[in-house]
């Protein structure tokens, strides 16, 4: 993650999260490329806790700086689903995934990891774990026909990368419980290649 308008454009728009009390979770090709190898991607992907009690304080803190439709995010809200946001002054787009009401992704926000990116930022930020965004990268491989190299390659890239260092046990289990199982190994083995 080295563009700093990017960059910068998630700080302002964690800085809000957390002034309201708003659990967030960076996910996606962003927290991929944090834990694994760096990828090119226009977009960011955010988890977040449901925030309807202050829904209406969070579009009026962003309504300024980012395109947002207050009727796709409450709908969002209402159906635990997603809507998006577009900074104004540098297109960048953020897909905003209100949490589901299921274990996993309770659990994966309670893992999530505050990171310091260096010079290039003054705080931290929250990411996904690094074995909830290879849970989050099968399941999406999984749902697209496991066709998509990219989805691939992100988690190879984290397996590759992160090594002994993730908790496989979790990661096995998790597998299972999701069906991803058969694709975590397959995923296992050829990054032991």
């Amino acid at each position: 993650m080295d563009n700093p308008q990017e960059l910068q454009v998630l700080a302002r728009l964690t800085d809000v999260f957390d002034r309201l009390n708003i659990v967030y979770a960076i996910g996606g090709s962003k927290a991929s490329s944090v834990y694994g190898v760096v990828r090119f991607t226009q977009d960011a992907d955010i988890t977040v806790q449901p925030f309807l009690c202050v829904a209406d304080k969070l579009y009026e803190m962003l309504k300024d700086d980012f395109y947002i439709s207050k009727q796709a995010m409450y709908q969002a809200l209402k159906s635990r689903g997603s809507f998006n946001m577009i900074h104004f002054e540098t297109s960048f787009k953020i897909d905003i995934f209100v949490q589901a009401d299921n274990d996993f992704e309770e659990q994966f926000l309670s893992r999530r990891r505050k990171i310091n990116l260096g010079d290039s930022l003054e705080k931290s930020l929250y990411f996904v774990s690094p074995e909830d965004i290879i849970l989050l990268k099968l399941r999406w491989y999984n749902q697209d026909g496991c066709v998509s190299q990219r989805q691939w390659s992100d988690v190879m890239g984290v397996l590759a990368v992160q090594g002994k260092n993730l908790d496989f046990e979790y990661l096995k289990r998790w597998a299972v419980k999701l069906g991803l199982n058969e694709i975590l190994q397959r995923a296992i083995l050829q990054s032991q290649t």
